[in-house]
C-alpha cells in the first residue's frame, strides 16, 4: 500500500507522474508529425454540389446558416465533415452536399471552414 504521508513517497509518485505525462506529450508530438496537416488554408473548390432543401424544412419555412468544418485529404477528396452550428434538418442536407465536393490537390491534409445559407426565398 502506498505511503502518502512521507515526503519521499510524494516525491516518488510525482516523478512517476511527470514521466508518464512526458511520454504522453511525446506520443502526441509524434502523432502530429506522422499526419501533416495545414490549418484552414482556403483551398479552391473544384466541384461544388448545392444542398437539397429538405421538403420538411420548406413546409416549416425553415431558413438559416449552417457552418461546417471539412477535413480534406491531399487529393482534394472530403474525408470528414463536422458540424459547427445550424438547424439539425438543414445541417444534414448541408453535410450530404459537402461530402461530394472536390478541392484542389495539395501536399497535405487540410481543414476548411464552410458556411452554407438556406435563404428565406428558397423556402416558399
Amino acid at each position: 500500500m502506498p505511503c502518502f504521508l512521507s515526503r519521499s513517497c510524494a516525491v516518488f509518485y510525482s516523478k512517476k507522474r511527470k514521466k508518464k505525462m512526458m511520454q504522453a506529450g511525446l506520443l502526441l508530438l509524434c502523432s502530429l508529425l506522422v499526419l501533416p496537416t495545414a490549418g484552414a488554408v482556403d483551398r479552391k473548390i473544384l466541384v461544388r454540389v448545392k444542398p437539397q432543401y429538405p421538403p420538411i424544412a420548406k413546409r416549416l419555412k425553415l431558413t438559416g446558416t449552417v457552418m461546417l468544418t471539412v477535413v480534406v485529404e491531399p487529393s482534394g477528396v472530403v474525408k470528414e465533415v463536422n458540424t459547427i452550428m445550424g438547424e439539425k434538418i438543414l445541417v444534414e442536407a448541408a453535410r450530404q452536399a459537402v461530402k461530394q465536393w472536390k478541392f484542389v490537390s495539395t501536399s497535405v491534409q487540410s481543414f476548411e471552414d464552410v458556411e452554407l445559407e438556406f435563404p428565406v426565398d428558397a423556402a416558399p
